[in-house]
């Protein structure tokens, strides 16, 4: 009911006694008058919830931090009567989704709105339901009904280009890598074959081809020193900072933007993180596997209570000898470098990429856990609030905290 509901009924009981009390006329005109305002009210709502269709065209189910959506809505009346002070009202959780509003419908009419909204926050978001809300225009009677549905939004994590990021390289002869054979295009040519139906046409070996007058393709190798692990320390009690600007948002952004910088580098890479629940994302190549990492960052948050250092122990045997493991994390608990520095003494590469949490808001100093990186001859970034990331996690800012 309106909020004018308990004035005119109290009103109406008023005068109900009076007239009773009295006799007088005007006031049973009065009562029914009021009686057949309510009805008029009641009926005037009805009908303006009534044969009342909408269409929404939404964006993908997937965007990413950045981007804008775009959604057009259309609400139309296939009623032969006028549908004044109609309210539609969209329920989606995505922020700054602003797609309420207020319209007039004329007889048979048909009413369009775009909406464009920016995406600032990455997660999973509801687009609808959008609902109708008819009042009458005394305000006595109010009534909603759905009609139409929702969608889901799944907004990926920000990703910048780092053309200058390098990881630390083979140490190791060949000889003693693990040679794997793989269907997939690496940059470890193992030997040619003839062709065979399904095999791409980049991967013809032309000389070969030309020399034997077969169609020759090349194979490639597996190299197990090209997989890589990205740890993100999701710990709640080490982070610092609110929204875009937190330790958490930060080191989702380098994550996803070192991830995508690998797989299109034809890397194998892979994700672990320790927030609500143990997120793990098996090392892989190709543009699927980007997919998987920037969805599954796209949900991550830092609401974990296990120790980085645990982490690394606890998932060691993931790390087999000559991978890289990339660990981002805003933690000054030394804990955690010696957990690192005994990964390295199995023969894992070991990067750390340290957020500076005075620059998010907090009061644990950096340069012991730093010092404690350069003496366990680690490979170190310094990343602070407000840095180009590019220039934060280029090879020459990683030699200047070597």
């Amino acid at each position: 009911m309106g909020r004018n509901w308990l004035f005119v009924a109290i009103l109406l009981a008023a005068t109900v006694v009076l007239a009773i009390a009295t006799g007088y006329s005007l006031l049973w005109k009065a009562v029914y008058f009021f009686l057949m305002l309510i009805g008029l009210s009641w009926v005037w709502t009805w009908l303006n919830v009534r044969d009342i269709e909408v269409h929404r065209d939404g964006p993908e189910q997937r965007a990413q931090i950045g981007q804008t959506i775009s959604e057009r809505i259309s609400v139309r009346n296939r009623s032969w009567l006028p549908k004044p002070w109609i309210e539609i009202r969209d329920h989606s959780t995505l922020p700054g989704h602003e797609a309420s509003m207020a319209i007039n419908l004329p007889a048979q009419q048909r009413r369009t709105w775009r909406i464009k909204t920016p995406c600032t926050r990455r997660g999973r978001f509801s687009l609808g339901p959008l609902t109708v809300v008819a009042s009458d225009p005394v305000g006595l009677f109010r009534r909603e009904q759905q009609i139409a549905g929702s969608g889901t939004l799944l907004v990926y994590p920000r990703t910048v280009p780092l053309p200058n990021f390098t990881l630390p390289g083979g140490e190791l002869s060949g000889e003693s890598r693990i040679k794997t054979r793989t269907h997939a295009i690496t940059p470890n040519a193992a030997g040619i074959r003839e062709y065979a139906p399904g095999d791409s046409f980049n991967r013809i070996h032309w000389a070969s081809t030309a020399r034997t007058g077969r169609i020759m393709v090349k194979e490639f190798e597996l190299d197990p020193s090209s997989e890589v692990w990205l740890l993100i320390d999701m710990q709640r009690d080490v982070q610092y900072g609110e929204g875009n600007d937190s330790t958490e948002e930060y080191a989702v952004t380098i994550a996803a933007s070192i991830g995508r910088r690998l797989i299109e580098t034809n890397r194998s890479v892979g994700v672990i993180a320790y927030g609500e629940t143990h997120e793990i994302v098996h090392t892989d190549r190709g543009d699927r596997q980007l997919q998987k990492l920037l969805e599954t960052l796209a949900l991550v948050h830092a609401t974990g209570k296990v120790p980085l250092a645990e982490v690394i122990a606890a998932e060691s045997t993931r790390f087999g000898r000559n991978s890289t493991l990339v660990v981002i994390t805003p933690s000054t608990d030394d804990t955690w470098v010696h957990a690192l520095q005994n990964q390295t003494h199995r023969g894992v590469r070991a990067v750390a990429i340290v957020l500076e949490p005075v620059t998010f808001g907090g009061e644990a100093e950096v340069i012991h856990t730093l010092g404690s990186l350069a003496a366990a001859d680690i490979r170190t970034y310094l990343v602070k609030r407000g840095d180009d990331l590019d220039q934060a996690l280029s090879a020459r800012a990683s030699h200047r905290m070597a």
